[in-house]
């Protein structure tokens, strides 16, 4: 009678962690440079910075679980090898050989979680994946099942400006699974302005998931605890939700100047004998929007 007890101790034990797996994973990745403008021969230094509250950190994503970190420019994409870890962020730093703009792309190695078939659901719900949601009630694929397993990869890109001029690489894909390509030049553009975007998916225009748009303040505190960022004065706005066409264009009107993060999450069905029942597909796009210049008093 007693081993029988602990048995259904430990079953409940289990089946709580495979309910509440969920939130401990369900954080998003950016990459938040410490500047967006340095000077030529200067450090880009930039955070990866994963929480569910735009840019702070929760917790810092380990040096060795990065897929790929590149450097991205007319001259082609360097690897980046200046990683490590300080306090909640992992940190990257490059010195890029010359002017331009470049952009920083990161992929995180795949991880899974085992939950239940109602954590998965409660999951896809908090994530806004209605699509899938949809379909995992419309063709029964949660029924008879206690648990699933879901494996989530990461896609973060950002943009940094090295000098004055030179090439422009906003619109070079960086060849992930999942993620947005600019159409239009973001840090050219001013508050009012409307930025379109292209989100691929292995390549191929996506359509008809959410888009969520968010901008803090350019000086906001990168070292800030999770959930004390959009504190105060100069915080966060909402984030607002937007929807790609058939070609895979989201068009986010940028009403204010800042740090703007451009975020979604698609989930798929994983295929058979991968590993896993669903895939999750993350990714981020952060760019600065400059305030647009004030007319001096006379």
């Amino acid at each position: 009678m007693r081993r029988s007890k602990v048995f259904v101790l430990v079953a409940v034990l289990v089946l709580s962690g495979l309910a509440t797996a969920t939130i401990a994973f369900a954080d998003d990745f950016w990459l938040v440079p410490n500047a967006f403008r340095v000077e030529v021969g200067d450090d880009v230094v930039l955070r990866g910075q994963t929480s569910s509250q735009f840019p702070t950190s929760r917790t810092a994503v380990a040096v060795d679980r990065v897929a790929e970190a590149k450097l991205i420019s007319d001259r082609g994409d360097v690897a980046l090898k200046g990683l490590s870890v300080q306090g909640r962020s992992l940190v990257i730093r490059d010195r890029p050989a010359g002017a331009g703009q470049y952009a920083v792309a990161v992929s995180l190695h795949p991880r899974s979680v085992r939950e239940s078939a109602d954590g998965f659901r409660r999951y896809l719900d908090a994530e806004g994946a209605a699509a899938a949601r949809a379909r995992v009630e419309r063709e029964g694929l949660l029924t008879g099942k206690d648990s699933v397993t879901r494996r989530y990869a990461k896609y973060a890109k950002t943009l940094v400006q090295v000098g004055t001029g030179g090439a422009r690489a906003f619109a070079q894909p960086a060849g992930h699974v999942i993620e947005f390509v600019p159409l239009r030049d973001p840090t050219a553009l001013r508050a009012g302005d409307t930025l379109e975007l292209r989100l691929l998916f292995r390549g191929e225009p996506l359509a008809g998931i959410p888009v969520h748009a968010d901008v803090v303040a350019l000086d906001v505190d990168r070292d800030a605890l999770s959930g004390s960022a959009h504190a105060g004065p100069g915080g966060g706005a909402a984030a607002s939700a937007f929807t790609p066409d058939e070609g895979g264009i989201v068009r986010v009107p940028l009403k204010r100047g800042g740090m703007w993060s451009i975020r979604t999450i698609h989930v798929t069905q994983a295929r058979v004998g991968s590993g896993a029942d669903w895939d999750t597909h993350w990714a981020t796009l952060v760019f600065a929007l400059d305030e647009p210049p004030t007319r001096q008093r006379k």
